[in-house]
């Protein structure tokens, strides 16, 4: 999958399980098994979604948790 199409494709998942605030934040693990993705190729496009704004806990729409473990 490409870098562009992942990160859409990471955006439209987070939307579809209505991550649109902290508290419904989804997590990382289950969005990315639910594309299919390769772990790194995932993490790329996460990290380049999130210096863009575009996820996380930064001023934008739609949020993804990481867990601690």
């Amino acid at each position: 999958m490409a870098a562009k199409t992942l990160r859409q494709a990471i955006l439209e998942e987070l939307e579809r399980q209505e991550a649109t605030g902290p508290e419904e934040a989804v997590d990382v693990m289950a969005v990315r098994q639910s594309l299919g993705a390769l772990e790194h190729n995932f993490e790329a496009a996460l990290e380049e979604l999130t210096r863009m704004e575009r996820v996380g806990f930064v001023a934008g729409q739609i949020y993804s948790r990481r867990t601690m473990a």
